[in-house]
């Protein structure tokens, strides 16, 4: 016979096996899907491109007498501001002024000969012949002054223009030939900015309207100079297959600029070739799904990191992008790759490269 005391062990050890042998229902676990998103833009054919850039002069000049000597003064140094007009350097005068002498005292003599014979002419007191030796030494004397007052003049050399002295190439007392430089002289305040222009871009100059050009020099990047186009050479550099092209601009006037400087010339450009049109979306092909009711992207609520089937109009394609012509609008989130596993309301994460 049982006791009561068995059988409250018997129920005690029941209900403990009845209650191990129960399982819990495991918690229902959220997937959050690992996705590429992309943001919707409109195209533009505006493109902005950065050259490397070196300042240079607007003008340089080697400053040269125009007639051999013997360098007697020089008057200025290198990196001093000159006006136009101002005398630079002096040759030794002693020669070219005994030539100009000479050359007035012969001039005179033939001025007398001829007026003598002017006068005689008239009176038919000399012959035709005597009048036109006369008239012949006047224009060969007068020519000889002309010339003794050029080569006296080519002794002084000035400035040709505002500037500032670059480099001295020359001493005083150096025996110099006319086309010895002395000085190179070189423009002050406006300047050039020389890039290298790639072929690929030169090849489409005819498709492209500039929008902005600036000057952003390395040693103060606080300024944008406007620009301006100058120049081209027409001949591309054999090694690197780019184009020389040169900028004016002029700098601020509490700004020193000098030549050898660098920078960027930053360029706005529209290209009107360009395959998309103005405002054009277009997307890759990896983000666009079709099924029996048409083709759709995942729209991403950028609040809740949802995503929803959104219905798109497709275009024509360009490489691996597609023309969106309805569906889309610039701003919008989508997920650009790995949409095939998604569903409506699916919860997801930005996949970081």
């Amino acid at each position: 016979m049982i006791s009561k005391k068995n059988i409250l062990l018997i129920t005690t050890t029941l209900s403990i096996l009845s209650g191990c042998g129960q399982e819990q229902a495991p918690e229902k676990v959220e997937v959050v899907r690992p996705a590429k998103l992309i943001e919707v833009t409109a195209s533009s054919n505006i493109k902005h491109f950065n050259f490397p850039a070196v300042v240079e002069a607007l003008s340089s000049k080697d400053l040269t007498f125009q007639v051999s000597g013997q360098i007697e003064k020089l008057n200025v140094r290198e990196g001093q501001e000159v006006k136009q007009g101002d005398v630079i350097a002096t040759l030794v005068q002693r020669s070219f002024n005994n030539q100009l002498q000479t050359a007035q005292t012969q001039y005179d003599a033939a001025k007398l000969d001829f007026d003598r014979a002017q006068r005689l002419i008239r009176e038919n007191a000399i012959a035709q012949t005597v009048y036109d030796q006369r008239l012949t030494q006047l224009n060969v004397t007068s020519a000889q002054l002309d010339t003794a007052k050029k080569a006296m003049e080519d002794t002084v050399l000035r400035s040709p223009f505002d500037g500032v002295v670059a480099v001295k190439h020359a001493k005083e007392l150096d025996t110099v030939s006319p086309t010895q430089p002395v000085f190179t002289l070189q423009t002050e305040g406006a300047a050039e900015a020389m890039v290298k222009i790639p072929a690929s871009l030169v090849t489409r100059s005819k498709q492209i309207e500039p929008i902005e050009t600036v000057v952003v020099l390395d040693a103060a990047n606080q300024y944008e100079i406007e620009a301006e186009f100058v120049a081209a050479l027409a001949q591309a550099d054999e090694r690197s297959q780019t184009f020389e092209v040169r900028f004016g601009f002029t700098p601020p006037e509490d700004l020193v600029i000098l030549p050898g400087m660098t920078g960027v010339v930053k360029a706005s450009l529209r290209l009107s070739s360009d395959a998309q049109e103005e405002g054009q979306i277009s997307i890759p092909l990896s983000a666009v799904l079709s099924d029996s009711e048409g083709q759709y992207v995942w729209k991403v609520n950028s609040e809740t990191m949802t995503v929803a089937r959104q219905n798109v109009q497709v275009g024509a394609g360009v490489g691996e992008a597609l023309a969106i012509e309805s569906g889309l609008v610039a701003g919008d989130t989508i997920v650009g790759a790995g949409a095939s596993y998604l569903h409506d309301g699916m919860k997801i994460r930005r996949l970081e490269n």
